[in-house]
C-alpha cells in the first residue's frame, strides 16, 4: 500500500448512500395522496413537491417507524464497494443524522451490513449537517460520501468530499466530486 492510500479514512451517510430510500418516499407519498417521479424524492428536492406537513409525516414514517424503515432496500452495488473496502483496510465509519439508531442499525442489520460492516465503534448518529463535520473531523476522515449538496458544503475538515447523486439531477460544484454510481465510487476510491 503506498502513502497515499495510507492516509485514506472513509465517512459515509446512510440514507441516500448506502440504502436506497427512492421507492419507499415515492410509496408514502402516494399513500398520502402525492404523485412523486424518483428524481423528486431526493432530500434536497423532495421539499420542492410535497406541502411541508405532508413531507414531515412521510418523513415521520420513513425514519421512525421501523415496519416502514425495514422496507428501505439496499442501494445497488453499495455491497460490493464497502466489501472492498473492509479488504483494502482503509478505516472507515458511518456518520448518519438518524435520529433513531436502533432502527437505521435495524436497517443494516436486515441487510447484513451490521455488525460485519458497521458496529458501535465505527457507526455514529449525529443531528445536524454540522455535526457530522465535528465527527468527521475527530476521526480524521479523509473522503466522504453523501447524497446532500448541504451537508457536503459543511463538511470543511473532509478534503475529499463525493455527492452520491443517483439521478444525476445536481449540478457540478468545486467543493466536491458527484458520483452517480457505487461503481464511480470504487473507481474513486480505488483507481
Amino acid at each position: 500500500m503506498n502513502d497515499q492510500k495510507e492516509k485514506i479514512i472513509i465517512g459515509f451517510d446512510m440514507d441516500g448512500v448506502i440504502v436506497n430510500n427512492t421507492q419507499p418516499k415515492i410509496r408514502l407519498a402516494k399513500a398520502l395522496g402525492f404523485k412523486l417521479l424518483p428524481e423528486q424524492t431526493p432530500s434536497e428536492i423532495i421539499s420542492k413537491h410535497l406541502p411541508l406537513l405532508v413531507l414531515r409525516e412521510l418523513q415521520r414514517n420513513l425514519y421512525d417507524n421501523i415496519e416502514t424503515a425495514l422496507t428501505t432496500p439496499l442501494m445497488r452495488g453499495a455491497r460490493g464497494v464497502l466489501t472492498a473496502v473492509k479488504k483494502s483496510g482503509f478505516p472507515y465509519f458511518l456518520i448518519s443524522r438518524r435520529r433513531i439508531p436502533h432502527i437505521a442499525q435495524g436497517i443494516l442489520k436486515k441487510h447484513g451490513l451490521w455488525p460485519y460492516f458497521f458496529d458501535e465503534d465505527n457507526a455514529f448518529f449525529v443531528l445536524e449537517p454540522e455535526d457530522k463535520d465535528v465527527k468527521a473531523a475527530q476521526l480524521g476522515v479523509t473522503h466522504y460520501i453523501d447524497d446532500e449538496v448541504g451537508v457536503i458544503s459543511k463538511l470543511n475538515s473532509v478534503k475529499c468530499r463525493f455527492l452520491f447523486d443517483q439521478f444525476n439531477i445536481f449540478s457540478h460544484q468545486p467543493h466536491y466530486t458527484k458520483v452517480t454510481s457505487w461503481a464511480e465510487v470504487k473507481k474513486r476510491l480505488f483507481g
